[in-house]
């Protein structure tokens, strides 16, 4: 028979033979363990004048010669005279598996002296072409602050309150949403919009509820639509699809990382934070689920809110956890405001060191002692309540770097920066 057309497709492959009119689909590829290639199988021919769909949409084990013989002879008794199914069948067996266990060729790649450093579409949030994560406890509002980064780089929002450097042109985002529903997401961009004076700007939204590694093909062709640059992802333990115990395994999250490559955009994900009992380790909490998810992830920050909190203020921290592209960043702090008519407002503010101690590290908060001026390591150790023996190792290492100086037995600061996590 013919060789036919074939186009790769998010999660499968399209096969044409224009002249027979024969439409052939492969979609939900996977290829198993155990060597099984499995999918979706979808036949219809491409006669505009006649469309008729021969095989509805069925799951199809590519590896198995009974199930290809099975559909072959339901095929050769509806269609006869059309094609030689069986040999069709063995065909597409062969072709489907070669395709799906193909990898990309290797390329040779030269180092070169000019380094080229990563682009970011909203620095230091979001790197371009990465997995970038925003985390922390529910109610610190993240989904909130993951929309406004939405807003400041369609406009682009050059001289905004978040205090953030957008790229210098306009990129679209699409909001895949697996918390709430379209009302809701239209309440939370009205009430910035209001409550921010931000110019009109559009984020465009898809509610889900499949997994995104099972629902991958349709957000490509919303991706395609509208021409989107950046996933925000709400949320990470949604769209991972797995149960409580699955999060804590590899498989929901390698599920969902290979999703996400496929998919060759860049991601902001709104993440859960594990649970910590211990709240002297407060400031080592990480994503929940499987540590893979960090380990997939380029760019990952933790935010934070006061535990004073009340009246119509909150104050919220963003703290630079994990980077491998970029040196990590100081602590940004931001205010917002509710407003009496319903409105809010988010914008840049100091992060206040005694709010947000305890997810600062112990260098980050000598820093922040001796700008009152300098002390001794005893008194330092003890206006932390931290043992003489770490202060003495974080001075050292604070030395190292040129951040503090030691004068007969006291230490003083070099350098007036902000404090670092």
């Amino acid at each position: 028979m013919p060789e036919p057309i074939i186009t790769p497709q998010i999660g499968g492959y399209l096969f044409e033979w224009e002249k027979e009119h024969l439409v052939i689909k492969v979609s939900r590829l996977q290829t198993h363990t155990d060597g099984r290639v499995t999918g979706d199988l979808f036949i219809s021919n491409n006669n505009k004048q006649k469309p008729i769909i021969l095989l509805p949409s069925t799951q199809f084990n590519f590896s198995s010669e009974p199930t290809r013989v099975k559909y072959a002879r339901q095929m050769q008794t509806k269609l006869a005279s059309t094609f030689n199914w069986i040999e069709l069948f063995d065909y597409l067996g062969y072709k489907v598996q070669e395709l799906a266990r193909a990898t990309e060729g290797a390329e040779e790649v030269w180092a070169s002296d000019e380094i080229v450093a990563p682009e970011f579409l909203l620095k230091p949030v979001i790197i371009k072409g990465m997995s970038n994560i925003i985390f922390g406890e529910k109610g610190v509002n993240k989904t909130t602050v993951a929309y406004v980064c939405g807003a400041i780089v369609f406009l682009p929002w050059l001289d905004n309150a978040l205090e953030l450097e957008p790229a210098n042109r306009s990129i679209k985002s699409l909001v895949l949403d697996w918390e709430t529903d379209r009302e809701t997401f239209n309440f939370y961009l009205a009430r910035l919009h209001k409550g921010m004076d931000i110019p009109a700007f559009a984020l465009n939204y898809k509610r889900c509820t499949l997994p995104l590694a099972e629902d991958i093909e349709a957000i490509e062709k919303e991706i395609e639509r509208t021409g989107a640059e950046l996933l925000i992802i709400d949320s990470l333990a949604a769209a991972a699809g797995g149960e409580d115990s699955e999060l804590k395994g590899s498989q929901s999250a390698l599920r969902f990382n290979t999703a996400l490559r496929k998919l060759k955009t860049t991601s902001l994900i709104i993440a859960q934070t594990s649970k910590v009992q211990d709240q002297q380790k407060a400031h080592k909490k990480t994503i929940y689920g499987s540590t893979i998810f960090t380990y997939y992830a380029r760019n990952i920050f933790e935010l934070c809110h006061s535990e004073d909190e009340g009246g119509n203020t909150k104050h919220l921290a963003l703290f630079h956890r994990e980077c491998n592209l970029a040196r990590k960043s100081p602590p940004m702090g931001f205010r917002i405001d509710f407003k009496n008519d319903g409105s809010m407002s988010i914008e840049r503010e100091p992060v206040s060191v005694s709010e947000f101690s305890e997810k600062l590290n112990t260098q980050a908060r000598i820093l922040d002692v001796l700008k009152t001026g300098a002390l001794e390591v005893k008194d330092i150790a003890e206006s932390l309540e931290v043992s003489v023996n770490s202060c003495r190792v974080a001075l050292t290492r604070l030395q190292k770097r040129g951040k503090v100086t030691k004068v007969g037995k006291a230490y003083g600061l070099l350098t007036l920066d902000a404090p670092e996590n």
